[in-house]
């Protein structure tokens, strides 16, 4: 009771409402596996799940797709494109792409190797274990399983997923199938996974077949592509094309291409970033006159090493001639010339002479300006380093510029060559098909995100279409699915992912791996049961350390009703009433003993009636009978 000792009006608020449940998140999934980095305010987040709410946030922190390296493709005796194999290939990346393209938001990202790394089964499983001290993530997903040598090492970490799944009781694994893109009158790669995926926890997991094409853009060009016959002998594709010349002056550009992008990252041959060359300088230099001629002589070096590029010559006639035009008195470069040339005379530097440095420019009549006279050493310093740190930034534009025209040139060539040469038309139609090829998790877990924003976590994520999918890698018929949705032995449904005239790309079931039981056969309902389970248990906290007595047990008793009510009346639970749809007990002689009481035990048993999907429908048709 408040203590009144001041005459006055007071005002006291009333709390008769009971705590509220709060929903929680339902489509956070957390992908595993390997990135270009994993680096975050400077330090490595390799194994740390990391929150991230965009695809810039990952080429931020995790950077983006693997260069494919060598792509081998054979050629059958006709000509025509037999097996393609990536010297590289990792999958993360594309999938979180999928992910955000499908409706995605939210997500965890835990990278556990970059792409100088082998994928191991061990590295996989130790990103799945730092996930268990997550409580945010609902979903686990790890397309990069799918690039490991053995099929029994993916079939391990699904089972570690799903016995996560199950032991943490919050979040569900989405499963691709090992080598989904294998038809299976070649090899039954759907009794491969059943076989492999075990018996334990399948009511946590989902999986979808076959992998799917998607649009993505892939970047390789003819460097990356190393033509082999059927027998693995090398092919030499100038001997193949129309014209050879055109291949000629395109190799030439790759060559080119490569030189001046090694020069790039290392202008100065010292092994040594720009960035820790120009910044990081002695100590006993700094605010000193000599930090000045530091970083001029850098600059000086720097435009230098830039013009001996230039006299080695390359051997692509239009990359050398945009080198030249690059180097030419009118150029950018000229004018960073200039201003170093003008600084070092104004500030008595004499780290640049006009008559002997940089003669391919006119700059005998430079004159020195009046910013930098009469200033003190320190006042001179502070100006002329601000300055000269200004021409350091346009110097990385040159060089940036010079490796980006370089590498359209080169573009160019690729392109007049693929339009021109039908034979290597086909064979970048061929690899640009596989690289589009991707395991179909990260897209569902998008679409998971999709349906449960726009309709609720109850509803089936199916009979939706995926974005950014060209067709399934398999199309599939009726007879087809059906064992896939009902498999008699062991119940251990797979959804498909069809192609519908007029409809585009659908996904196509929405049954768990436990398909005969008749509790957790439907993805939605296990989702949903997760949803509201986790809900409850972050909601009641409170009820901690209360009174175990009839006081608290009606305000738990309320709020969970509130909440059941407030789900019933959104469409996720069937009941023509609430107390069809679901019930909340609660006290003692109900769910307690005083047994129970007396050890600090309060139960609660919740019941609820979950919509499930209408999977089949069937329409019965009868003759009605013509009335006189």
């Amino acid at each position: 009771m408040a203590n009144y000792k001041t005459p006055g009006v007071y005002v006291e608020e009333i709390s008769t409402l009971p705590p509220s449940v709060g929903q929680v998140p339902t489509a956070v999934p957390a992908f595993i596996g390997y990135s270009e980095k994993a680096i975050r305010n400077g330090k490595s987040i390799i194994n740390v799940p990391t929150h991230i709410t965009s695809l810039l946030d990952y080429h931020i922190m995790f950077g983006y797709a693997a260069d494919f390296g060598k792509i081998n493709v054979s050629l059958n005796a006709d000509s025509s494109v037999g097996t393609i194999d990536f010297e590289k290939r990792f999958y993360l990346y594309d999938s979180v792409r999928m992910f955000f393209a499908n409706g995605g938001g939210q997500c965890y990202i835990v990278a556990v190797g970059t792409y100088s790394d082998d994928v191991i089964m061990d590295k996989l499983l130790g990103g799945l274990s730092a996930l268990e001290k997550e409580d945010h993530p609902t979903i686990l997903l790890c397309a990069d399983a799918m690039l490991l040598k053995k099929k029994d090492q993916a079939y391990t970490i699904q089972q570690a997923m799903l016995m996560q799944c199950n032991k943490l009781q919050d979040r569900v694994a989405v499963l691709d199938v090992f080598n989904g893109f294998i038809d299976r009158s070649n090899e039954d790669v759907i009794l491969d996974f059943r076989n492999g995926i075990g018996v334990n926890n399948l009511k946590y997991g989902a999986t979808y077949y076959p992998w799917i094409q998607t649009t993505l853009s892939n970047n390789f060009g003819f460097e990356h592509i190393n033509l082999k016959d059927k027998d693995g002998k090398d092919i030499n594709i100038e001997d193949l094309v129309d014209d050879p010349s055109a291949i000629k002056n395109l190799k030439q550009a790759i060559a080119d291409l490569k030189t001046i992008s090694n020069f790039v990252l290392d202008p100065l041959a010292n092994n040594k970033s720009l960035n820790d060359t120009f910044f990081k300088i002695e100590e006993k230099i700094r605010g000193k006159k000599e930090e000045l001629v530091y970083y001029a002589n850098i600059i000086k070096s720097l435009i230098k090493s830039i013009f001996d590029l230039k006299t080695k010559g390359l051997s692509n006639i239009l990359i050398d001639n945009e080198l030249s035009q690059k180097l030419t008195y009118s150029s950018a470069i000229a004018s960073v010339a200039r201003a170093l040339t003008a600084i070092s005379n104004d500030a008595d530097l004499k780290v640049i002479d006009p008559k002997k440095d940089f003669l391919e420019f006119d700059l005998q009549g430079v004159e020195p300006g009046s910013a930098y006279k009469d200033l003190k050493d320190v006042d001179l310093v502070n100006k002329g380093k601000g300055a000269l740190k200004s021409i350091y930034e346009s110097m990385l534009d040159i060089l940036i510029s010079i490796r980006s025209d370089t590498r359209s040139i080169k573009d160019n060539y690729d392109k007049s060559v693929y339009d021109t040469n039908v034979l290597y038309k086909s064979i970048v139609n061929e690899v640009q098909k596989k690289a589009s090829l991707l395991p179909p998790s990260g897209a569902m877990a998008g679409i998971y995100a999709q349906v449960d924003g726009n309709r609720g976590v109850w509803k089936a994520p199916a009979n939706v279409s995926l974005t950014a999918v060209s067709a399934p890698w398999l199309k599939i018929d009726n007879d087809q699915q059906e064992d896939l949705n009902v498999d008699v032995n062991a119940g251990k449904s797979v959804n498909a992912i069809r192609a519908f005239t007029g409809k585009g790309t659908l996904v196509w079931g929405a049954r768990t791996l436990a398909g005969n039981d008749n509790e957790w056969r439907y993805i939605s309902v296990r989702r949903f049961f997760n949803m509201v389970e986790k809900s409850v248990r972050l909601s009641t906290n409170w009820a901690v350390f209360e009174p175990n007595d009839a006081t608290t047990w009606i305000r738990v008793k309320a709020m969970i009703e509130n909440f059941l009510t407030n789900l019933w009346q959104a469409g996720a639970l069937a009941g023509a009433t609430p107390d069809g749809a679901f019930f909340v007990k609660i006290g003692l002689g109900t769910t307690m003993s005083a047994i129970d009481i007396l050890e600090g035990r309060m139960n609660i048993e919740i019941g609820m009636a979950a919509v499930r999907p209408a999977e089949f429908i069937i329409l019965k048709f009868s003759h009605k009978l013509q009335e006189s």
